[in-house]
């Protein structure tokens, strides 16, 4: 099923990529839209805590505001290495694309809706994922040019690469972001952190094991607006 989640990402993305291509530059001003690199920090606990790796990435990031609408693209790679504490015994790279789609509700508060996907490789060293993503976004202006950002929600519909299932509550969310402005908007410096918690379960024909999957993303970086 990795395959089928991988190839579902990547045709989101060249969908994002072409809708943001296809505009002309005046509309991408009246939406305000931004993209820029970031640096990735990964913090990856599988099945138990000796399973447990730590690594370090790059990525990008681009957003698109227009209206009451938004979205969110990121893209990294992070090299996960396993740490001195634990049983693993190999490194391996996990690529993941998160894309958000928000519409403004209320006071500070949007609904959200996106997917996210990551794949691992070598491929059964730690599990490829791809699930759908819902839940709320607050926003909030700390001071001029500075603003901050929590969200949180549900994973439903994961499948991975090693098989396994979860409940329908069973697969957790949360963010937390902040974005500093400089140049009259035109430059802007952001950092983000994501924690997934999956309370997945396998079954190998004995009965059914707990077998959760938690990771911890942070990214830091700067993109320029227009």
């Amino acid at each position: 099923m990795s395959g089928h989640a991988g190839r579902f990402g990547g045709w989101a993305v060249c969908g994002f990529i072409v809708l943001l291509t296809a505009q002309p530059l005046n509309a991408l001003t009246a939406q305000h839209f931004s993209i820029g690199p970031e640096v990735a920090f990964g913090d990856y606990r599988e099945v138990s805590s000796d399973l447990h790796y730590r690594g370090v990435g790059g990525g990008a990031t681009a957003t698109v505001t227009w209206r009451k609408f938004s979205a969110d693209i990121a893209i990294s790679k992070v090299t996960y290495k396993p740490t001195s504490d634990g049983t693993a015994t190999q490194q391996f790279d996990a690529r993941e694309v998160d894309v958000r789609l928000r519409y403004y509700v209320s006071g500070p508060i949007s609904a959200e809706l996106g997917f996210v996907n990551r794949k691992a490789d070598p491929e059964f060293e730690a599990q490829s994922m791809g699930a759908i993503t819902a839940g709320a976004h607050m926003g909030y202006l700390l001071g001029p040019g500075v603003h901050m950002a929590l969200s949180g929600g549900l994973m439903f519909g994961p499948r991975f690469s090693g098989g396994g299932t979860i409940s329908p509550l069973g697969a957790l969310r949360l963010g937390l972001g902040l974005t500093v402005d400089a140049l009259r908007g035109r430059l802007r410096f952001n950092g983000d952190y994501d924690f997934q918690r999956i309370s997945r379960k396998t079954n190998d024909g004995s009965g059914e094991l707990p077998a959760p999957i938690q990771q911890s993303l942070g990214r830091a970086g700067m993109a320029v607006a227009f």
